[in-house]
């Protein structure tokens, strides 16, 4: 454990936490060292001595390493206490963790799309589908139906993930709609990934389950949707189960765009200054 953890120092990998449940606010470090009393982390963009109430507490973090042999990039997450804040040192030191976790299985990673992925999303009520052998059937117009230029995308498409998604509701479009997105209810949704971030265009059509609702930011609905099958085009049966691995071909695009969003976050992190004890960037 120790030497994965020296090796993300040495990559100077960035660790990020999210505080609070949900889409919480997301706070970005660098790590600069191990030590035997710790893990060093270089604040980026932030006021260090706002954090002091941190100490003594227990978050998670995550952080992407870059193997030295294949090239290929993976995921980590792991709990520990912040030690100490020290703002004058420009610090923050957490308690060397019990374990890190490899996120391996795709389905575990969510990501926040940024606009240039944002597929159009179509979502239907329907009855059937997701592993029983008749097709689903729609059981009225879309629900929604919103294309990537939208300026509502961004608020619909919470995150993404190969088991799932968590999606936001106007409420007047739930209020329309609710029949159809109570918990267990199912849903087809389309996903058309396209455009210029592409090289080939990425066409899903999902039979999917609302596992739960509840208020989001803003007054809005928002929902967690469970994947259970894929439609297979010319192929029979013409719905696959995904329910056990999620659906591979998003999982491979979701880590495509988090080792990118990686690079170019950590290109900015770099080219902030480092924090004194006086003079302090704010965040970005």
């Amino acid at each position: 454990m120790r030497p994965l953890l020296e090796d993300a120092a040495a990559q100077r990998a960035v660790f990020r936490i999210e505080v609070g449940e949900g889409s919480g606010e997301r706070r970005y470090f660098i790590a600069t060292e191990v030590t035997p009393g710790g893990i060093e982390l270089e604040p980026k963009g932030m006021r260090l001595d706002s954090l002091r109430h941190w100490q003594g507490q227990n978050f998670s973090f995550r952080f992407i390493l870059c193997s030295r042999e294949s090239g290929r990039t993976q995921l980590f997450e792991f709990s520990s206490r912040v030690v100490s804040v020290a703002p004058r040192q420009g610090r923050l030191i957490l308690a060397l963790p019990d374990a890190v976790k490899s996120l391996e299985r795709r389905q575990n990673v969510r990501i926040t799309l940024h606009m240039r992925h944002m597929p159009r999303l179509g979502i239907w009520p329907v009855i059937g589908g997701g592993g029983s052998k008749a097709a689903p059937r729609i059981m009225s117009r879309p629900i929604l139906d919103v294309s990537p230029s939208h300026s509502s995308i961004g608020l619909t498409i919470r995150n993404l993930s190969s088991g799932g998604m968590r999606l936001s509701l106007s409420k007047s479009d739930f209020a329309s709609n609710e029949v159809h997105l109570e918990p267990g209810k199912r849903l087809l949704l389309e996903l058309s990934f396209s455009g210029k971030a592409f090289d080939t265009r990425h066409l899903f059509r999902i039979i999917s389950c609302v596992r739960n609702v509840m208020p989001g930011q803003g007054g809005r609905i928002e929902m967690g949707v469970h994947f259970l099958a894929l439609h297979q085009e010319g192929k029979k049966p013409a719905w696959k189960s995904v329910e056990q691995g999620g659906v591979d071909q998003i999982g491979r695009l979701v880590h495509q765009f988090q080792v990118e969003y990686y690079k170019e976050l950590k290109k900015r992190l770099e080219r902030m200054p480092a924090q004194g004890p006086h003079k302090v960037s704010k965040a970005s």
